[in-house]
Protein backbone atom coordinates (compact mmCIF):
# COMPACT_ATOMS: atom_id res chain seq x y z
CA UNK A 1 0.00 0.00 0.00
CA UNK A 2 1.40 3.35 -1.03
CA UNK A 3 1.98 5.82 1.81
CA UNK A 4 0.11 9.08 1.24
CA UNK A 5 2.08 12.34 1.57
CA UNK A 6 2.06 13.73 5.12
CA UNK A 7 0.73 17.11 3.96
CA UNK A 8 -2.22 15.40 2.24
CA UNK A 9 -3.01 13.46 5.44
CA UNK A 10 -2.94 16.64 7.53
CA UNK A 11 -5.15 18.41 4.98
CA UNK A 12 -7.67 15.55 5.10
CA UNK A 13 -7.74 15.59 8.92
CA UNK A 14 -8.39 19.34 9.08
CA UNK A 15 -11.02 19.15 6.34
CA UNK A 16 -12.94 16.44 8.21
CA UNK A 17 -12.74 18.03 11.65
CA UNK A 18 -16.15 18.79 13.27
CA UNK A 19 -14.76 22.16 14.40
CA UNK A 20 -14.73 25.06 11.99
CA UNK A 21 -11.16 25.96 10.99
CA UNK A 22 -10.14 29.20 9.27
CA UNK A 23 -6.55 30.37 8.79
CA UNK A 24 -5.57 34.00 8.16
CA UNK A 25 -2.16 34.99 6.90
CA UNK A 26 -0.06 37.82 8.38
CA UNK A 27 -2.07 40.37 6.36
CA UNK A 28 -5.43 39.09 7.70
CA UNK A 29 -6.36 37.40 4.41
CA UNK A 30 -8.31 34.12 4.65
CA UNK A 31 -6.15 31.29 3.23
CA UNK A 32 -8.06 28.22 4.38
CA UNK A 33 -11.64 27.35 5.37
CA UNK A 34 -12.76 23.77 6.07
CA UNK A 35 -16.22 22.25 5.52
CA UNK A 36 -17.33 22.70 9.14
CA UNK A 37 -16.51 26.41 8.94
CA UNK A 38 -18.57 26.63 5.75
CA UNK A 39 -21.58 25.15 7.56
CA UNK A 40 -21.13 27.37 10.62
CA UNK A 41 -20.69 30.56 8.60
CA UNK A 42 -23.26 29.65 5.99
CA UNK A 43 -20.91 30.54 3.15
CA UNK A 44 -18.79 28.54 0.68
CA UNK A 45 -15.01 28.49 1.09
CA UNK A 46 -14.39 29.58 -2.50
CA UNK A 47 -16.37 32.77 -1.77
CA UNK A 48 -14.14 33.89 1.13
CA UNK A 49 -10.65 32.38 0.57
CA UNK A 50 -8.37 35.15 -0.67
CA UNK A 51 -10.46 37.89 0.99
CA UNK A 52 -9.84 39.87 4.18
CA UNK A 53 -11.39 38.44 7.36
CA UNK A 54 -13.45 41.64 7.75
CA UNK A 55 -15.55 40.77 4.71
CA UNK A 56 -17.34 37.97 6.61
CA UNK A 57 -18.18 40.17 9.61
CA UNK A 58 -20.54 43.16 9.92
CA UNK A 59 -18.88 46.58 9.95
CA UNK A 60 -19.66 47.17 13.63
CA UNK A 61 -17.42 44.21 14.53
CA UNK A 62 -14.40 45.43 12.56
CA UNK A 63 -12.80 47.58 15.33
CA UNK A 64 -12.95 44.67 17.80
CA UNK A 65 -11.44 42.24 15.26
CA UNK A 66 -8.64 44.69 14.39
CA UNK A 67 -7.87 45.14 18.10
CA UNK A 68 -7.80 41.38 18.66
CA UNK A 69 -5.56 40.64 15.66
CA UNK A 70 -3.19 43.46 16.63
CA UNK A 71 -2.87 41.94 20.11
CA UNK A 72 -2.09 38.52 18.63
CA UNK A 73 0.49 39.92 16.24
CA UNK A 74 2.27 41.97 18.91
CA UNK A 75 2.33 39.09 21.37
CA UNK A 76 0.23 40.86 24.02
CA UNK A 77 -1.95 37.75 23.96
CA UNK A 78 -1.25 34.30 22.50
CA UNK A 79 -4.88 33.21 22.28
CA UNK A 80 -8.35 34.63 22.89
CA UNK A 81 -11.76 33.01 23.37
CA UNK A 82 -15.18 34.45 22.60
CA UNK A 83 -18.67 32.96 22.55
CA UNK A 84 -20.92 34.05 19.66
CA UNK A 85 -24.45 33.23 18.55
CA UNK A 86 -25.01 32.32 14.89
CA UNK A 87 -28.34 31.12 13.46
CA UNK A 88 -29.75 30.26 16.93
CA UNK A 89 -26.67 28.20 17.83
CA UNK A 90 -23.80 29.07 20.14
CA UNK A 91 -20.14 28.77 19.18
CA UNK A 92 -16.92 29.24 21.10
CA UNK A 93 -14.38 30.93 18.83
CA UNK A 94 -10.70 30.55 19.68
CA UNK A 95 -8.21 32.88 17.98
CA UNK A 96 -4.57 31.74 18.25
CA UNK A 97 -1.39 33.31 16.92
CA UNK A 98 0.68 30.96 14.73
CA UNK A 99 4.45 31.56 14.86
CA UNK A 100 7.49 29.81 13.38
CA UNK A 101 10.45 28.46 15.34
CA UNK A 102 11.99 31.94 15.49
CA UNK A 103 8.83 33.49 16.89
CA UNK A 104 7.91 35.19 13.61
CA UNK A 105 4.15 35.76 13.28
CA UNK A 106 2.73 33.71 10.38
CA UNK A 107 -0.98 34.24 10.84
CA UNK A 108 -4.03 33.53 12.99
CA UNK A 109 -5.86 30.23 13.42
CA UNK A 110 -9.60 30.58 14.12
CA UNK A 111 -11.34 27.47 15.48
CA UNK A 112 -15.11 27.45 16.06
CA UNK A 113 -16.68 24.82 18.33
CA UNK A 114 -20.43 24.27 18.53
CA UNK A 115 -21.31 24.55 22.24
CA UNK A 116 -25.09 24.78 21.82
CA UNK A 117 -25.68 21.47 23.59
CA UNK A 118 -23.18 22.34 26.29
CA UNK A 119 -24.97 25.65 26.91
CA UNK A 120 -28.35 23.91 27.01
CA UNK A 121 -27.08 21.45 29.61
CA UNK A 122 -25.55 24.32 31.57
CA UNK A 123 -28.89 26.13 31.63
CA UNK A 124 -30.65 22.93 32.73
CA UNK A 125 -28.12 22.52 35.53
CA UNK A 126 -28.78 26.08 36.61
CA UNK A 127 -32.48 25.31 36.75
CA UNK A 128 -31.83 22.15 38.77
CA UNK A 129 -29.53 24.06 41.09
CA UNK A 130 -32.04 26.81 41.81
CA UNK A 131 -30.82 29.48 44.20
CA UNK A 132 -32.08 29.15 47.78
CA UNK A 133 -35.80 29.85 47.88
CA UNK A 134 -35.32 32.93 50.02
CA UNK A 135 -33.13 34.44 47.26
CA UNK A 136 -35.56 33.90 44.38
CA UNK A 137 -36.34 36.92 42.26
CA UNK A 138 -40.00 37.80 42.88
CA UNK A 139 -41.75 39.77 40.14
CA UNK A 140 -45.48 39.89 40.93
CA UNK A 141 -45.69 43.67 40.44
CA UNK A 142 -45.86 45.22 36.98
CA UNK A 143 -42.68 47.27 37.53
CA UNK A 144 -40.65 44.19 38.45
CA UNK A 145 -42.08 42.17 35.57
CA UNK A 146 -41.03 44.90 33.13
CA UNK A 147 -37.56 45.02 34.70
CA UNK A 148 -37.11 41.25 34.45
CA UNK A 149 -38.19 41.31 30.79
CA UNK A 150 -35.60 44.03 30.12
CA UNK A 151 -32.88 42.02 31.86
CA UNK A 152 -33.68 38.92 29.80
CA UNK A 153 -33.76 40.91 26.55
CA UNK A 154 -30.19 42.24 26.95
CA UNK A 155 -28.63 39.28 28.78
CA UNK A 156 -26.82 37.93 25.71
CA UNK A 157 -25.17 41.27 24.95
CA UNK A 158 -21.74 42.19 26.28
CA UNK A 159 -22.65 45.81 27.02
CA UNK A 160 -21.74 47.29 30.41
CA UNK A 161 -24.69 47.45 32.83
CA UNK A 162 -25.41 49.90 35.66
CA UNK A 163 -27.86 48.69 38.33
CA UNK A 164 -29.24 51.31 40.71
CA UNK A 165 -31.64 51.15 43.61
CA UNK A 166 -31.81 51.51 47.36
CA UNK A 167 -29.97 49.05 49.59
CA UNK A 168 -31.76 45.74 49.96
CA UNK A 169 -33.96 46.03 46.86
CA UNK A 170 -32.50 42.92 45.20
CA UNK A 171 -29.86 44.39 42.88
CA UNK A 172 -27.69 41.31 43.32
CA UNK A 173 -30.57 39.03 42.26
CA UNK A 174 -30.88 41.10 39.05
CA UNK A 175 -27.15 40.71 38.36
CA UNK A 176 -27.34 36.95 38.93
CA UNK A 177 -30.24 36.61 36.50
CA UNK A 178 -28.37 38.71 33.92
CA UNK A 179 -25.30 36.45 34.18
CA UNK A 180 -27.24 33.17 34.19
CA UNK A 181 -29.00 34.09 30.93
CA UNK A 182 -25.89 35.45 29.22
CA UNK A 183 -23.53 33.67 26.83
CA UNK A 184 -21.02 33.74 29.70
CA UNK A 185 -23.16 31.64 32.05
CA UNK A 186 -20.66 28.77 32.10
CA UNK A 187 -17.90 31.16 33.21
CA UNK A 188 -17.57 32.78 36.66
CA UNK A 189 -19.64 35.61 38.12
CA UNK A 190 -17.11 37.38 40.36
CA UNK A 191 -18.46 39.77 43.01
CA UNK A 192 -16.47 42.68 44.45
CA UNK A 193 -17.93 44.94 47.15
CA UNK A 194 -16.08 48.22 46.67
CA UNK A 195 -17.36 49.64 49.99
CA UNK A 196 -15.87 46.74 51.97
CA UNK A 197 -12.34 47.12 50.53
CA UNK A 198 -9.66 49.01 52.48
CA UNK A 199 -8.65 51.96 50.31
CA UNK A 200 -4.98 50.92 50.12
CA UNK A 201 -5.87 47.44 48.80
CA UNK A 202 -8.45 48.30 46.13
CA UNK A 203 -6.03 48.12 43.19
CA UNK A 204 -4.51 44.88 44.46
CA UNK A 205 -7.99 43.35 44.78
CA UNK A 206 -9.04 44.40 41.28
CA UNK A 207 -5.81 44.03 39.31
CA UNK A 208 -3.70 41.68 41.44
CA UNK A 209 -0.14 42.17 42.69
CA UNK A 210 3.32 40.64 42.50
CA UNK A 211 5.22 39.29 45.45
CA UNK A 212 7.13 42.01 47.29
CA UNK A 213 5.27 44.87 45.58
CA UNK A 214 4.21 46.22 49.00
CA UNK A 215 4.40 45.28 52.66
CA UNK A 216 2.42 42.10 53.20
CA UNK A 217 2.57 40.96 49.56
CA UNK A 218 4.22 37.62 50.38
CA UNK A 219 3.07 35.93 47.16
CA UNK A 220 1.75 36.78 43.71
CA UNK A 221 -2.01 37.35 43.75
CA UNK A 222 -4.44 37.17 40.85
CA UNK A 223 -6.83 40.13 40.69
CA UNK A 224 -10.59 39.86 40.31
CA UNK A 225 -10.47 41.03 36.66
CA UNK A 226 -8.39 37.97 35.80
CA UNK A 227 -10.54 35.71 38.00
CA UNK A 228 -13.59 36.82 36.00
CA UNK A 229 -11.95 36.32 32.60
CA UNK A 230 -14.56 35.04 30.15
CA UNK A 231 -17.33 35.75 32.64
CA UNK A 232 -18.93 38.68 34.48
CA UNK A 233 -17.30 41.06 36.97
CA UNK A 234 -19.85 42.57 39.36
CA UNK A 235 -18.63 45.73 41.14
CA UNK A 236 -21.10 46.52 43.91
CA UNK A 237 -21.17 49.91 45.70
CA UNK A 238 -19.21 51.42 42.80
CA UNK A 239 -19.75 54.99 44.11
CA UNK A 240 -17.47 54.18 47.07
CA UNK A 241 -14.35 53.91 44.88
CA UNK A 242 -11.84 56.75 45.46
CA UNK A 243 -11.17 59.00 42.45
CA UNK A 244 -7.67 57.61 41.92
CA UNK A 245 -8.97 54.06 41.66
CA UNK A 246 -11.77 55.24 39.36
CA UNK A 247 -9.21 56.44 36.80
CA UNK A 248 -7.46 53.05 36.73
CA UNK A 249 -10.77 51.21 36.56
CA UNK A 250 -11.81 53.32 33.56
CA UNK A 251 -8.66 52.38 31.66
CA UNK A 252 -9.08 48.69 32.48
CA UNK A 253 -12.65 48.73 31.17
CA UNK A 254 -11.79 50.67 28.01
CA UNK A 255 -8.58 48.87 27.08
CA UNK A 256 -9.47 45.44 28.56
CA UNK A 257 -5.95 45.41 29.98
CA UNK A 258 -4.94 45.22 33.64
CA UNK A 259 -1.54 45.73 35.22
CA UNK A 260 -0.86 44.00 38.57
CA UNK A 261 0.55 46.20 41.33
CA UNK A 262 4.33 45.97 41.08
CA UNK A 263 4.17 44.44 37.59
CA UNK A 264 5.34 45.81 34.26
CA UNK A 265 3.42 43.64 31.85
CA UNK A 266 -0.26 44.15 31.19
CA UNK A 267 -2.69 41.26 31.03
CA UNK A 268 -5.56 41.18 28.54
CA UNK A 269 -8.95 40.19 29.98
CA UNK A 270 -12.36 39.49 28.51
CA UNK A 271 -15.03 40.38 31.07
CA UNK A 272 -18.50 41.84 31.07
CA UNK A 273 -18.69 44.68 33.60
CA UNK A 274 -21.80 45.08 35.75
CA UNK A 275 -21.85 47.71 38.52
CA UNK A 276 -24.37 48.62 41.19
CA UNK A 277 -24.94 51.53 43.54
CA UNK A 278 -27.59 52.98 45.81
CA UNK A 279 -26.38 56.50 45.06
CA UNK A 280 -27.35 58.97 42.33
CA UNK A 281 -24.20 58.93 40.18
CA UNK A 282 -25.31 62.02 38.27
CA UNK A 283 -25.31 63.95 41.55
CA UNK A 284 -21.95 62.39 42.48
CA UNK A 285 -20.49 63.58 39.17
CA UNK A 286 -21.79 67.10 39.79
CA UNK A 287 -20.31 67.01 43.30
CA UNK A 288 -16.93 65.99 41.88
CA UNK A 289 -16.75 62.68 43.74
CA UNK A 290 -17.29 60.48 40.67
CA UNK A 291 -15.57 60.77 37.30
CA UNK A 292 -17.85 61.87 34.49
CA UNK A 293 -16.02 59.78 31.86
CA UNK A 294 -16.34 56.65 34.03
CA UNK A 295 -20.04 57.34 34.57
CA UNK A 296 -20.67 57.52 30.82
CA UNK A 297 -18.63 54.34 30.28
CA UNK A 298 -20.69 52.47 32.88
CA UNK A 299 -24.12 53.86 32.06
CA UNK A 300 -24.61 51.95 28.79
CA UNK A 301 -27.60 49.87 29.91
CA UNK A 302 -29.36 51.02 33.08
CA UNK A 303 -31.58 48.94 35.38
CA UNK A 304 -33.32 50.77 38.23
CA UNK A 305 -34.65 48.37 40.87
CA UNK A 306 -37.70 49.91 42.61
CA UNK A 307 -37.97 49.85 46.42
CA UNK A 308 -40.57 47.60 48.04
CA UNK A 309 -42.84 50.54 48.89
CA UNK A 310 -43.30 51.08 45.14
CA UNK A 311 -44.16 47.42 44.50
CA UNK A 312 -46.36 46.32 47.41
CA UNK A 313 -47.63 43.34 45.38
CA UNK A 314 -44.22 41.70 45.95
CA UNK A 315 -44.15 42.08 49.76
CA UNK A 316 -46.38 39.20 50.88
CA UNK A 317 -45.00 36.65 48.33
CA UNK A 318 -41.47 37.55 49.49
CA UNK A 319 -42.46 37.27 53.16
CA UNK A 320 -44.03 33.86 52.58
CA UNK A 321 -40.88 32.57 50.85
CA UNK A 322 -38.74 33.77 53.77
CA UNK A 323 -41.09 32.18 56.30
CA UNK A 324 -41.00 28.86 54.46
CA UNK A 325 -37.21 28.98 54.32
CA UNK A 326 -36.69 29.82 58.00
CA UNK A 327 -39.30 27.30 59.17
CA UNK A 328 -37.44 24.59 57.29
CA UNK A 329 -34.04 25.85 58.51
CA UNK A 330 -35.19 26.02 62.16
CA UNK A 331 -37.18 22.77 61.87
CA UNK A 332 -40.41 24.53 62.83
CA UNK A 333 -43.92 23.78 61.55
CA UNK A 334 -44.88 26.04 58.65
CA UNK A 335 -46.30 29.35 59.97
CA UNK A 336 -48.71 31.75 58.32
CA UNK A 337 -48.99 35.52 58.36
CA UNK A 338 -51.96 36.82 60.30
CA UNK A 339 -54.19 39.13 58.21
CA UNK A 340 -53.30 42.16 60.36
CA UNK A 341 -49.58 41.47 59.81
CA UNK A 342 -50.11 41.34 56.05
CA UNK A 343 -51.82 44.73 56.17
CA UNK A 344 -49.06 46.12 58.40
CA UNK A 345 -46.29 44.94 56.05
CA UNK A 346 -47.99 46.24 52.90
CA UNK A 347 -48.46 49.67 54.47
CA UNK A 348 -45.00 49.98 56.03
CA UNK A 349 -42.37 51.99 54.07
CA UNK A 350 -39.77 49.23 54.70
CA UNK A 351 -36.71 51.48 54.30
CA UNK A 352 -34.45 48.41 54.41
CA UNK A 353 -36.47 46.81 51.59
CA UNK A 354 -36.11 43.05 50.97
CA UNK A 355 -33.25 42.69 53.44
CA UNK A 356 -35.27 44.27 56.25
CA UNK A 357 -38.27 42.09 55.40
CA UNK A 358 -36.10 38.95 55.44
CA UNK A 359 -34.61 39.79 58.84
CA UNK A 360 -38.09 40.52 60.20
CA UNK A 361 -39.42 37.14 59.04
CA UNK A 362 -36.42 35.36 60.55
CA UNK A 363 -37.15 36.96 63.93
CA UNK A 364 -40.86 36.25 63.66
CA UNK A 365 -40.29 32.56 62.92
CA UNK A 366 -37.74 32.29 65.73
CA UNK A 367 -39.92 33.96 68.40
CA UNK A 368 -43.45 33.19 67.18
CA UNK A 369 -45.28 30.71 69.45
CA UNK A 370 -48.37 29.80 67.46
CA UNK A 371 -49.30 28.79 63.94
CA UNK A 372 -49.99 32.43 63.02
CA UNK A 373 -47.32 35.14 63.06
CA UNK A 374 -48.76 38.12 64.95
CA UNK A 375 -47.70 41.78 65.24
CA UNK A 376 -45.84 41.18 68.51
CA UNK A 377 -43.64 38.64 66.68
CA UNK A 378 -42.26 41.41 64.46
CA UNK A 379 -39.24 43.58 65.33
CA UNK A 380 -40.06 46.95 66.88
CA UNK A 381 -38.87 48.93 63.87
CA UNK A 382 -41.84 47.59 61.89
CA UNK A 383 -44.34 48.79 64.48
CA UNK A 384 -45.61 52.29 65.19
CA UNK A 385 -45.50 53.68 68.74
CA UNK A 386 -49.20 52.91 69.12
CA UNK A 387 -48.73 49.35 67.88
CA UNK A 388 -45.77 48.81 70.22
CA UNK A 389 -47.82 49.99 73.17
CA UNK A 390 -50.72 47.82 72.07
CA UNK A 391 -48.57 44.67 72.11
CA UNK A 392 -46.74 45.65 75.31
CA UNK A 393 -43.37 46.65 73.84
CA UNK A 394 -41.81 49.78 75.36
CA UNK A 395 -39.04 51.77 73.73
CA UNK A 396 -36.65 51.32 76.67
CA UNK A 397 -37.04 47.53 76.96
CA UNK A 398 -38.09 44.94 74.40
CA UNK A 399 -39.11 41.56 75.85
CA UNK A 400 -37.39 38.65 74.15
CA UNK A 401 -34.34 40.69 73.12
CA UNK A 402 -30.90 40.74 74.69
CA UNK A 403 -29.18 43.92 75.79
CA UNK A 404 -26.98 43.71 72.69
CA UNK A 405 -30.07 43.55 70.45
CA UNK A 406 -31.72 46.47 72.26
CA UNK A 407 -28.54 48.56 71.93
CA UNK A 408 -28.49 47.60 68.27
CA UNK A 409 -31.76 49.49 67.75
CA UNK A 410 -30.12 52.62 69.18
CA UNK A 411 -27.07 52.08 66.96
CA UNK A 412 -29.35 51.82 63.94
CA UNK A 413 -30.97 55.16 64.76
CA UNK A 414 -27.60 56.89 65.27
CA UNK A 415 -26.30 55.52 61.96
CA UNK A 416 -29.41 56.71 60.14
CA UNK A 417 -29.08 60.20 61.60
CA UNK A 418 -25.38 60.36 60.75
CA UNK A 419 -26.05 59.31 57.16
CA UNK A 420 -28.76 61.93 56.82
CA UNK A 421 -26.46 64.62 58.26
CA UNK A 422 -23.67 63.76 55.81
CA UNK A 423 -26.11 63.33 52.89
CA UNK A 424 -25.36 59.66 52.46
CA UNK A 425 -21.61 60.13 51.92
CA UNK A 426 -20.16 57.07 53.58
CA UNK A 427 -16.54 58.18 53.68
CA UNK A 428 -17.53 61.34 55.57
CA UNK A 429 -19.90 59.41 57.82
CA UNK A 430 -17.24 56.84 58.73
CA UNK A 431 -14.68 59.57 59.48
CA UNK A 432 -17.17 61.49 61.66
CA UNK A 433 -18.00 58.33 63.64
CA UNK A 434 -14.27 57.42 63.89
CA UNK A 435 -14.76 54.01 62.25
CA UNK A 436 -13.41 52.53 59.01
CA UNK A 437 -15.31 52.46 55.73
CA UNK A 438 -15.46 48.67 55.99
CA UNK A 439 -16.80 48.79 59.57
CA UNK A 440 -19.48 51.30 58.51
CA UNK A 441 -20.51 49.11 55.59
CA UNK A 442 -20.81 46.07 57.87
CA UNK A 443 -23.02 48.00 60.30
CA UNK A 444 -25.25 49.33 57.51
CA UNK A 445 -25.59 45.83 56.08
CA UNK A 446 -26.45 44.39 59.50
CA UNK A 447 -29.13 47.01 60.16
CA UNK A 448 -30.51 46.87 56.57
CA UNK A 449 -29.97 50.60 56.16
CA UNK A 450 -29.89 52.55 52.89
CA UNK A 451 -27.83 55.71 52.63
CA UNK A 452 -30.15 58.65 51.82
CA UNK A 453 -29.57 60.28 48.43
Amino acid sequence: MLQRPRQEIFSTIVSEMPEGVIFLDDEDVIRFCNQAAERIRGIRADKIVGRLIYTIHPAKAHPRIRELLASLKSGVVATSNRVVKVHQRHFENTYSAVRDADGEYLGTLLISRDITEKKRLSEENLQLKNPPEEDRLIACSERMRQLVELVDSVAELDSTVLVTGENGTGKERIVERLHQRSLRADRPLVRVNCAALPENLIESELFGHLRGSFTGAVADRQGQFVSADGGTLFLDEIAELPLGSQAKLLRAIQEKLVQPVGGRREVRVDVRIVVATNRDLTAEVEAGSFRQDLFYRLNVIHFDVPPLRQRPEDIIPLAEIFIEHFCRQMKRPLKLLAPEVQVLLQNHPLPGNVRQLKHAMERAVALGQGELLLPNDLPADLLSQEQMEAVGIRCAYRPGESLKQIMGHHEREILLQALEYHRGRRNETAAALAISRKNLWEKLHRHALSAPP
